[in-house]
């Protein structure tokens, strides 16, 4: 009776052990750009949902609810408040984006004002990390927001 492992089949034994840990390893890479557009996007939608209960009309000051700064230094200021930190490079097109009532989304006040109204679909954010962008776009009236995602090359 043989007790002892031979040398093949300590080769198959470690073949398969370097083949599990490469697939493994695959598995755990970090997906930073998804992950800060996963956190941002949330953010948004944070925003628009505040700002449909909660009704701006009869304000004459306005205030930051329903509201989202969208530059830079705030987005990592809101992330570093939450224990993030967000990792990919910013563009916005829009500085501050409020939600009224209806869930339609106005730029650069908070008062949202009719004058203030988006008016037509837009990209109001892109991330860009190692060779992949995130794209944020908004359309107007329903304030429909989503995100895609591209490699460049």
């Amino acid at each position: 009776m043989r007790r002892a492992l031979s040398v093949i089949e300590l080769i198959f034994v470690m073949i398969v052990i370097g083949i599990l840990a490469t697939i493994a390893i695959n598995s755990f890479k970090t997906h930073n750009l998804q992950n800060d557009a996963n956190f941002i996007y949330l953010k948004m939608m944070e925003a628009k949902y505040q700002g449909l209960a909660y009704d701006k009309s009869g304000l004459t000051k306005p205030d930051g609810i329903g509201c989202i700064d969208l530059g830079e230094q705030s987005l990592k200021k809101m992330a570093q408040k939450e224990h993030y930190q967000i990792k990919s490079a910013l563009q916005n097109s829009i500085d501050t984006l409020c939600f009224d009532s209806f869930g339609r989304p106005h730029k650069d006040d908070n008062l949202t004002q009719e004058s203030s109204l988006i008016t037509q679909a837009q990209k109001i954010l892109q991330l860009t990390y190692k060779n992949q962008k995130a794209s944020f776009m908004l359309y107007p009236k329903s304030g429909y927001l989503y995100v895609i995602i591209s490699h460049t090359n």
